[in-house]
């Protein structure tokens, strides 16, 4: 069981989401000490979407049969879990999206079968991007906390870090890696889970 999943949700290899993400978990290692990570990345995943089959309408459990499965488990077992990506179009990209769509049998598993995965964790949520309107992180925040309720996760940090659109723009805003480091520290902190 990892101590912290991170989930890189950018279409980007090295990007200023990553950027974050890495000052983040330096500051949970400074923190906590030897933490175990384990790493999802959506762009790399060769899973198929969500085809509405309905197949997991009575058990919560998903009938397509690929690498969601592992994702499946690493999400039930990691006691913290931390995004980063940026935003697309009002929302969060394709790759990962599709990979939310497909927790689907956790929506029916929670709200209509009425069994919650156990316990109440917590996540935290670092998105960049390219505006500075944060009604568009708003819309990329609604569906990762939406996505993680379905897991019993609350998503109890979450930052926009606006101006950054090219692969290196985050090395012209050393105050955001300061500001992802708080925030996970913040994440380890936070225990409100109403």
């Amino acid at each position: 069981m990892a101590d912290i999943l991170v989930i890189r949700g950018s279409a980007r290899r090295r990007g200023n989401s990553d950027s974050l993400l890495e000052a983040g978990l330096d500051e949970l290692n400074n923190v906590e000490g030897d933490l175990t990570v384990d790493t999802i990345t959506a762009r790399n995943l060769n899973i198929t979407p969500c085809r509405s089959c309905h197949g997991c309408w009575e058990t919560g459990v998903c009938v397509v049969k690929d690498q969601m499965q592992q994702v499946y488990q690493q999400c039930l077992e990691a006691k913290h879990i931390v995004i980063g990506a940026p935003v697309y179009f009002t929302s969060v990209p394709g790759h990962l999206k599709v990979m939310i769509d497909r927790f689907q049998c956790f929506w029916v598993s929670t709200y209509r079968l009425g069994k919650p995965p156990r316990p109440r964790r917590n996540a935290m949520f670092l998105c960049v991007g390219a505006m500075e309107n944060t009604k568009f992180f708003d819309s990329s925040s609604l569906v990762i906390k939406t996505w993680l309720s379905t897991l019993n996760v609350k998503c109890g940090v979450a930052r926009f870090y606006p101006g950054l659109d090219a692969p290196e723009d985050i090395r012209e805003h050393p105050d955001y890696l300061e500001d992802a480091a708080r925030a996970a520290k913040k994440l380890i902190l936070f225990q409100d889970f109403a």
